[in-house]
């Protein structure tokens, strides 16, 4: 029995033994599961810690770069930044003794900034971005380019709108002037047909010819013409005066030593007279007194010469290079200014003067010039003379003025796209700076040849206006009606007219022309 009992406990031991190792080994295995599960949190926890959740700088939102400007970079206190973000706050949102962290605000330079490379940073690939970024900024760019160059146009669109109803209401004064003035030339005409220049006599200046200028003085009655010296001992050119009395020849003056090319009074100082030559000179000489006041030297021939149309001590002269040179008879040492043409070296061939006029295109007085190949008006503006360029077709031969129409007379030879001379009556309007406004009233054709520069003229009778021309192909001067556009008259000539202008005597009026030999009266009655 004791056998048996000795066993049955064994086998109990062994039971008890095997159900303790059991539990030791399922305790063992939870262990080892519980630290296996340990160990793989431990690493997430790690393995995720290296990871870079938050890609995005703090001051300025946006993600940062693996390269450029916006590289990844840090404080010396640790916290991540963009570069070209930290780099700014640090050196303009911070005064130089208050530099910190935006973070953990903790004291911080520049040289404190250290750039990194993290173990995994998501980049970003900026190129198209800075590709997009400069494509925008040159749109804009262009966008302001074009919104100035509109605002630029809409006011010169405003300008020219300005411009264009001034013109519409000048042009419905001009239709109602040009209705009072038909009714008028037709309540005359009458008058006109019955009266007519005819030749009244001829005077010879010259036999061996040289003559090429005239003017008239009616403040002493009297003509000037110029012409070569007769005198052997006194070679050279001058002028001569002739009286509107009896149109007879009086003195000779000898003032150039080659060719006189224009002469013109003042109309101030009446007695003074104003003559340029080939000598390169010009002289103003008494013409009471007949003495020459002072000669003005210049560096090239001179074609033409005026008076300011408002400044009588002022004088201009038209040079053959291209040149206009003013000058003042109150300072005689040297010329005031040269204004030169750049565009155009052809000669000055005819200068006009143009008197101060509110309702002209040239408001303060000046002048106009002609060269061979441009015409310009010129305008006191200031202490100086600008030039405004009148769009006319040239070769051009002459410019005058009448002030009493406000009408300019500008004269052009033939040329390959107009077959014929051209005598165009216009009026100077205000254009902008650079031009004026040429508004043609009539233009008249004088044949198909002209081979010298001869000088028209405006004639004012009674109730209307002539222009005279000579006309080389039909050896005539023609005289047409400014009021009417028509030809009213026309004279026969046996030689070339060079130069005309109108005298009125006592309210008799006549017609001077020249030749280079003779000079040619004709009376209107």
């Amino acid at each position: 029995m004791e056998d048996v009992t000795d066993i049955e406990g064994s086998d109990n031991d062994n039971a008890d033994n095997n159900s303790e190792n059991e539990a030791q080994t399922r305790d063992t295995k939870d262990n080892d599961e519980d630290e296996i599960k340990a160990k793989k949190a431990k690493e997430t926890t790690l393995d995720n810690s290296d990871v870079d959740f938050d890609q995005s700088c703090p001051i300025c939102m946006d993600l940062w770069t693996g390269s450029g400007d916006h590289r990844l970079c840090c404080l010396r206190c640790g916290h991540l930044f963009g570069h070209s973000c930290i780099l700014k706050w640090l050196q303009t949102s911070c005064t130089s003794a208050n530099r910190r962290c935006p973070q953990c605000n903790r004291k911080a330079a520049v040289k404190d900034i250290r750039m990194l490379y993290a173990k995994k940073l998501t980049s970003i690939d900026t190129t198209e971005l800075d590709k997009l970024k400069e494509q925008l900024n040159s749109v804009n760019s262009e966008k302001n380019r074009i919104e100035m160059e509109l605002s630029k146009y809409t006011l010169r669109q405003k300008l020219f709108e300005q411009q264009v109803a001034a013109m519409k209401n000048r042009i419905s004064q001009l239709e109602s002037q040009q209705s009072e003035i038909t009714i008028h030339s037709n309540q005359n005409i009458s008058k006109h047909m019955i009266k007519k220049f005819h030749l009244d006599r001829s005077i010879e200046i010259c036999k061996d010819g040289g003559c090429r200028v005239l003017d008239y003085n009616p403040w002493f009655g009297f003509l000037v013409v110029s012409q070569k010296s007769t005198n052997t001992l006194f070679s050279g050119y001058g002028i001569k005066k002739i009286d509107s009395d009896k149109f007879q020849p009086r003195q000779f003056i000898l003032l150039h030593n080659q060719v006189i090319r224009d002469v013109t009074f003042n109309t101030s100082q009446q007695s003074l007279l104003l003559s340029v030559g080939f000598d390169k000179c010009a002289k103003l000489l008494d013409i009471q007194s007949h003495i020459i006041m002072h000669t003005y030297q210049t560096d090239s021939p001179l074609w033409s010469c005026c008076w300011s149309g408002n400044n009588s001590h002022v004088f201009f002269v038209g040079a053959q290079n291209g040149s206009i040179t003013q000058f003042d008879i109150r300072q005689t040492s040297s010329a005031v200014e040269i204004l030169d043409n750049p565009g155009d070296r052809s000669p000055v061939v005819s200068l006009a003067t143009v008197p101060s006029n509110s309702s002209s295109g040239i408001t303060r007085g000046g002048f106009i010039a002609c060269r061979l190949n441009t015409c310009y008006a010129y305008e006191q503006k200031d202490s100086k003379y600008l030039p405004k360029q009148i769009f006319l077709e040239g070769p051009f031969v002459s410019a005058c003025y009448d002030e009493k129409n406000n009408h300019t007379l500008i004269s052009s030879r033939p040329n390959v796209r107009q077959p014929h001379a051209r005598h165009i009556v216009c009026t100077i309007e205000r254009g902008n700076e650079e031009s004026t406004v040429c508004n043609v009233v009539h233009t008249f054709h004088a044949g198909n040849s002209q081979q010298l520069l001869s000088r028209p003229c405006f004639i004012n009778v009674e109730n209307d206006t002539l222009v005279a021309a000579h006309q080389e192909s039909t050896s005539s001067i023609s005289l047409w009606s400014t009021s009417t556009g028509k030809q009213v008259n026309s004279l026969p000539v046996s030689d070339p007219v060079v130069d005309m202008c109108a005298i009125d005597v006592t309210n008799n009026l006549f017609l001077a022309t020249l030749s280079s030999k003779k000079v040619r009266i004709y009376n209107h009655g």
